[in-house]
């Protein structure tokens, strides 16, 4: 090491600001305030998201704020870099971010560090299903999530003066497409919004909504054992929800979903939550990968090969030695590996001995809508008031700061009390995917046409579009 190295801090860099980044940003606190180290964060937003509870954002049970922390607030310790990583040079030890993510777009900018952390997370996956990253809603993002519920809340508006009835159901049927957690809450949440809503709406017959959830495996929840299943099954469908299992969808067009077996569900809403796949920029940085595209680690959490060079979280994986199988790309896993890499990346630079990454999972919880839940605790099941109470017990203890928390049990008492705002707010919201497209075609011909020729703007929306 040379002279510079050991009398300046230790430049630590971590790439992500979601709950991987973040919380080893967090345990790293200490020792940055001892002058031992630099922290550096890359997030592309500036606030931390509460990916657990956004679900309930689509129902209007929480506001958006309530689940947003300021990065800043959090990791005070730490530097932020609103922006995106886009390249990663291993010999020069340096990364390179594209910084200014909006109007202000500015020059890239390089970032030396001495250990670089990966924590990139995971985009949509499609499974290469025709159509379904250009037709359907992914709730991965959380303005993604706001634009379901503001586009819901419309499909309502439109349904209540719409005068042909096969029209107002096709209106207000909703498929949502996978059966793990996430696409299980996403419709029992949307079938919180209309139970709800349809009050208000006097010219909308009850029944004329319809919540279809499909699943291509025999059952749902394969993380959770077939006794919770089958409870969260009989409790969707005891409040209206559709369970089509074993039926894949093969294609998703602009209005339609179409199953294997011939299936064609009409519908203007189309919900995607079939996962997550790694990122797909970790492909260029000359790391190891595995058949699925996340980064190889060993059992410390360090890239195989490389002893300052670290990878957790959905882009990395992380094999349980109890299964030999990676990790689920789960916010409780993200959080077990990011405590310890942070303790082995402070072992390394004091040279003690690394600890290898041992977790078993405790349990799962999933929320099923207007206040019930189902939660598997080990040996233990439950299901209904009390599986939700101990789920909102959960989450208010690891939502970060207190301030947070309060606001968060206010707006559970409150939802106690009163009935969800139907009110829809278009500020920022992206355009609908079908839009997109015919958006993105305008564009090409736009482009291609000589400039004498060119109209005022191609632009079908003044929206911006879904990323």
């Amino acid at each position: 090491m040379t002279t510079e190295a050991r009398t300046r801090p230790v430049r630590i860099v971590i790439a992500g600001g979601g709950f991987a980044g973040v919380t080893a940003a967090h345990e790293l606190r200490r020792a940055a305030r001892r002058g031992e180290i630099e922290v550096a964060l890359i997030s592309r937003e500036n606030a931390f998201v509460f990916y657990p509870l956004m679900p309930e954002v689509i129902s209007g049970a929480l506001r958006v704020e309530t689940i947003l922390t300021s990065i800043r607030q959090v990791v005070p310790h730490a530097r932020l870099y609103a922006g995106e990583l886009t390249g990663v040079d291993l010999e020069r030890r340096v990364v390179t971010i594209q910084h200014g993510l909006y109007q202000h777009r500015q020059e890239p900018l390089e970032l030396p560090y001495d250990h670089l952390v990966l924590a990139l997370g995971g985009v949509p996956a499609t499974f290469g299903i025709p159509g379904l990253d250009d037709y359907a809603f992914d709730v991965q993002r959380l303005a993604n999530a706001f634009a379901l519920r503001n586009h819901l809340i419309d499909l309502l508006e439109q349904a209540d003066i719409e005068a042909d009835p096969k029209e107002q159901q096709r209106l207000l049927t909703v498929v949502v497409i996978g059966g793990g957690p996430t696409g299980v809450e996403v419709a029992a949440e949307i079938r919180s919004l209309f139970t709800h809503a349809l009050r208000y709406y006097q010219n909308i017959r009850p029944g004329t909504e319809r919540v279809v959830l499909v699943e291509a495996l025999p059952r749902l929840l394969t993380s959770f054992p077939e006794t919770a299943a089958v409870r969260a099954v009989r409790e969707l469908q005891r409040r209206g929800i559709e369970v089509l299992l074993g039926r894949k969808v093969v294609r998703v067009e602009p209005a339609a979903v179409l199953l294997d077996d011939g299936t064609v569900l009409e519908s203007r809403t189309i919900v995607s939550a079939i996962g997550v796949e790694p990122n797909p920029i970790v492909r260029n940085f000359g790391l190891p990968l595995d058949e699925r595209g996340r980064i190889v680690v060993d059992e410390f959490l360090r890239v195989n090969g490389m002893t300052n060079v670290w990878a957790l979280g959905d882009n990395a994986a992380v094999t349980d030695p109890t299964t030999g199988r990676p990790y689920a790309p789960t916010a409780q896993h993200a959080v077990r590996q990011a405590r310890l890499l942070a303790r082995n990346l402070l072992a390394t630079l004091h040279h003690r001995e690394l600890a290898p990454m041992r977790y078993r999972t405790r349990g799962m919880m999933v929320t099923l809508g207007d206040h019930a839940a189902i939660a598997w605790l080990g040996r233990v099941t439950l299901d209904g008031f009390l599986a939700w109470w101990l789920w909102r017990t959960y989450a208010l203890l690891h939502i970060p700061r207190w301030d947070r928390r309060i606001r968060l049990a206010m707006e559970w008492t409150l939802d106690l009390l009163f009935p969800p705002e139907l009110v829809q707010l278009k500020v920022g919201q992206p355009a609908p995917a079908t839009r997109r497209v015919v958006e993105a075609a305008l564009r090409r011909l736009w482009e291609a046409a000589p400039p004498s020729s060119h109209p005022a703007s191609p632009v079908v929306s003044s929206a911006p579009h879904r990323e």
